[in-house]
């Protein structure tokens, strides 16, 4: 059997160190942010999915008027044109 020691006399933390981990809200967003299934969730709750949906907004925003520019920059060739060569 492996001999285990327990340090039973550790001596105490600093201040700061205590003061460091005392946000009970943080705990507590992070304690149910870990806990709550990620599928029940709303997108908008969480800051990166909302810098997510706001990205993938302006991508296909972008990606629509590069499409309609390039429509409209071609055109097609003079109708009357390909008559006269008849």
């Amino acid at each position: 059997m492996t001999n285990i020691n327990f340090n039973i006399d550790k001596p105490d933390l600093p201040d700061e160190q205590i003061n460091k981990h005392k946000d009970f809200k943080k705990l507590m967003y992070n304690y149910q942010s870990a806990t709550k299934p990620l599928y029940k969730t709303p997108l908008f709750k969480n800051k990166y999915n909302k810098i997510f949906i706001i990205i993938l907004l302006v991508l296909l925003v972008m990606f629509l008027i590069i499409e309609f520019s390039d429509k409209e920059t071609e055109q097609p060739e003079n109708p009357a044109g390909k008559e006269q060569t008849k």
